[in-house]
């Protein structure tokens, strides 16, 4: 019996050149390739992608392999481009003019020194859908200025609600700042690709890092900036919502509690026996719970101090109340919902396997194929000259001798 074919994923057949690095470009890149495009991932000779030297590197497997550089960087081909010469940046060109998407995170006016801008590559792809994700943005006054995820965090306010109840600001643990302006570019991308039709010229997609950290915080945002309200730092509490946090139980470990509706908060007050609070005017609504959270969190904690987490779990899952016990990353990579999920796949990276967090955008309609390990630097430099710009093999030989290409 022949195995029915598979459909092809929805972005199979758009081509991306991708100038990105480090991790905002490169994760939306990785998205895009999960989708189904064929990413081309130009790097610089000697080095490559700054992320080859970031994280641990894993046994087994090239210098540069690191595990940050692996975890973004898979179904992608790779080439090395030096673009601090004419004739690099005349391929890079000619090969713009073969892509629907070009993906760059360089500091503003980089790429348009260089002819690479958008308007210098619109001109040669119509319809072309040109990514840019920068610091600060292409103008005003940072806009020029270097900065990272860790900066970001520290301008945009995320660090500074942060952290312990009068302690100092704490980071969040995840690179959030770049990863959701990777997804914020992501989006971009698959709206300027859906209005194509309707955008001949192509669009120019920019994505400034403090604007994507400022919209994690968007529910903040209207009483802080039109009231005038500061966020304190809560540690494990809410600003908003209580009681929606951790608390210690009996033998150190902590239970997470997230009852933020009205019924949550008193499947809760009945699970601990304090069914008297569900009339108390003191805790009766959330902004009563939010006015008297001094009272309330001293209570909660010596309660649910009294039992161990096990314990606990089990009365709040049979008192249906949101709960979940604290995991440490290493832990909570083996869930049984995990493994249930395949959230962690494989990889098969230069003959070693690899565990990596997988696409977490799925349909029993799109082929869900293996993805393809990230590339080693230059893997592809070869393959796509001559397959997309028609140049020989001798071709690519002078121009590896010339060092335009290569290591």
């Amino acid at each position: 019996m022949v195995a029915p074919a598979k459909q092809a994923r929805p972005l199979t057949g758009i081509r991306v050149l991708d100038f990105s690095h480090a991790a905002a470009g490169p994760f939306a890149t990785m998205l895009l390739g999960d989708l189904g495009a064929e990413v081309i991932k130009i790097e610089k000779p000697r080095h490559g992608d700054g992320s080859r030297s970031m994280g641990v590197p894993m046994p087994g497997l090239p210098p540069k392999d690191s595990d940050y550089y692996v975890s973004l960087n898979r179904n992608k081909k790779g080439i090395v481009l030096d673009l601090a010469t004419p004739e690099g940046v005349d391929i890079a060109r000619k090969l713009a003019a073969q892509c629907d998407v070009v993906v760059e995170n360089f500091r503003p006016d980089v790429m348009s020194r260089l002819g690479l801008g958008f308007d210098d590559l619109a001109k040669l792809r119509r319809g072309l859908v040109y990514c840019s994700i920068s610091a600060f943005g292409s103008s005003g006054p940072w806009s020029k200025r270097p900065a990272n995820d860790i900066i970001m965090q520290s301008v945009s306010g995320l660090m500074g609600i942060t952290g312990e109840v009068g302690g100092g600001p704490v980071r969040i643990g995840a690179p959030i700042s770049d990863f959701s302006s990777g997804l914020f570019g992501l989006s971009g991308v698959l709206a300027a690709l859906f209005a194509r039709e309707r955008f001949p010229e192509g669009q120019h997609i920019e994505v400034a890092m403090l604007d994507a950290s400022l919209n994690m915080m968007c529910n903040y945002i209207p009483s802080v900036a039109t009231l005038g309200h500061k966020v304190e730092r809560l540690g494990r509490g809410h600003a908003q919502i209580v009681p929606y946090q951790a608390f210690m139980c009996s033998d150190g470990e902590y239970v997470m509690v997230g009852a933020f509706t009205r019924g949550f908060w008193q499947n809760l007050c009945r699970a601990i026996d304090r069914e008297a609070w569900i009339t108390d005017a003191r805790f009766a609504s959330n902004p009563a719970r939010l006015a008297n959270r001094a009272v309330l969190i001293p209570e909660l904690e010596k309660i649910f101090a009294q039992k161990p987490r096990a314990d606990w779990l089990k009365v709040l899952d049979i008192a249906d109340v949101p709960n979940s016990p604290v995991l440490e990353l290493h832990d909570a990579v083996h869930t049984e919902q995990v493994r249930h999920n395949q959230s962690i796949r494989p990889l098969d990276q230069s003959g070693h396997p690899v565990q990596v967090v997988g696409c977490p955008i799925r349909t029993a309609q799109w082929n869900d194929d293996p993805a393809t390990p990230a590339p080693q630097m230059g893997a592809d430099t070869d393959e796509v000259l001559q397959s997309l710009l028609g140049m020989t093999g001798e071709d690519v030989a002078q121009l590896a001798q010339r060092k335009i290409i290569g290591l």
